[in-house]
């Protein structure tokens, strides 16, 4: 019979290796943040054990501090799930999964996080959902749109090559109206995860931002400017310069700055689920996003009463602002947790009938590329 347990400090180099071996791929290059050299990352790591002591599958969850807005959300990002070949139909992926949410539910989490196959997920009470925008820009679009922007003075190097830049780009990071919070002295590992490659953006000698751009040059998964008059200059001179015919910009879409000069001149745009989620505290999750909404993209004034997944939540938007509160009305729908993930997430929302005010949902979660897990 396995046993079902931690990974121990010294099986580092074991979960690594098995890791490796079940994807085929090199997880201390492409998670540095977690697999790096000299980093302990064992106490995140559930294994399953046999009789042997041979790690037959393994689950791993990374702890993440989410700021919205005045709001903090503890989360967690579901990954490294992976079972051996030959143990494959032996139900180790099951009883770790569900050890993992019996044990952050216990932990008072607000919500899990992972990418993966949707069906795989849905039976442990995930939903794909969330918002990112992708914008897609041309050569042809930078000559026609752009011909009065002056990239002039803009420069381009590898963004921890240059003095302060730890604390700068975690300055950049904390500004934004919602982040991953990002411990600063991982910060040069973090920007790499997934291969990427972390750009400074210059002008006249100084940081005024930074890119972070996938291995060909041709997606930018994170814009971050000290001042957003310099968003659409640095795209010009980063695709000039680079020589780049067409790239891909990735943003929330709560990132109304960076939404609305990409929409000026961008030759297309397509609005796509960002990630699966498991949300475990649903008052929690609405007060926060609700709110993130409110003050950037903008809510109808409104009220919305409901039992999801057996917890009461009444929310209300008004001259005030954004209340949540734990109870529910007489009238309240009630909705399973896949009904209620369906209705927060997706856009789907809109053929539910649930009496939700209009453009409430689906609530604008997104992840960066770096923070995922």
């Amino acid at each position: 019979m396995a046993e079902y347990r931690r990974a121990q400090p010294e099986e580092r180099e074991t979960y690594i290796d098995f890791a490796n071996y079940v994807f085929g791929i090199d997880f201390e290059a492409l998670l540095p943040k977690v697999y790096g050299e000299g980093i302990d990352s064992s106490s995140l790591h559930m294994a399953a054990v046999d009789e042997q002591g041979r790690m037959r599958a393994l689950v791993a969850v990374l702890p993440e501090l989410l700021q919205v807005g005045d709001n903090k959300l503890q989360t967690g990002y579901l990954g490294t799930v992976s079972v051996h070949p030959r143990a494959r139909g032996e139900g180790h992926m099951k009883v770790l999964m569900n050890h993992w949410l019996e044990t952050l539910r216990a932990d008072s989490y607000d919500m899990i996080v992972l990418a993966g196959q949707r069906q795989r997920y849905e039976y442990f009470g995930f939903t794909v959902g969330g918002l990112k925008v992708k914008h897609t820009v041309t050569q042809t679009n930078i000559r026609h749109a752009l011909k009065e922007a002056s990239p002039d003075g803009l420069s381009f190097c590898p963004l921890f090559e240059v003095d302060g830049a730890v604390s700068f780009a975690n300055k950049l990071n904390m500004a934004r109206p919602a982040y991953v919070e990002r411990e600063e002295q991982l910060l040069p590992l973090t920007l790499k995860t997934f291969r990427l490659n972390p750009i400074g953006v210059l002008e006249g000698g100084e940081l005024i931002g930074y890119l972070l751009v996938n291995h060909e040059g041709n997606e930018i998964s994170e814009i971050a400017m000290e001042h957003q008059d310099d968003i659409v200059r640095t795209i010009k001179a980063y695709m000039v310069k680079r020589s780049v015919e067409r790239v891909t910009i990735y943003s929330p879409e709560y990132d109304t700055a960076l939404n609305r000069r990409l929409g000026e001149f961008a030759e297309d745009y397509a609005i796509e689920t960002s990630d699966m989620y498991n949300i475990l505290d649903f008052a929690n999750v609405l007060q926060a996003y609700l709110t993130l909404q409110h003050r950037t993209i903008g809510l109808v004034t409104g009220q919305f009463s409901a039992i999801m997944d057996g917890q009461p939540v009444t929310a209300r938007v008004d001259e005030n602002g954004v209340t949540v509160e734990r109870t529910a009305k007489s009238d309240a729908v009630i909705l399973n947790k896949q009904q209620a993930q369906k209705l927060l997430l997706t856009q789907h929302s809109r053929y539910m009938e649930v009496g939700a005010p209009q453009g409430w949902f689906p609530l604008p979660l997104f992840w960066y590329k770096t923070d995922k897990f």
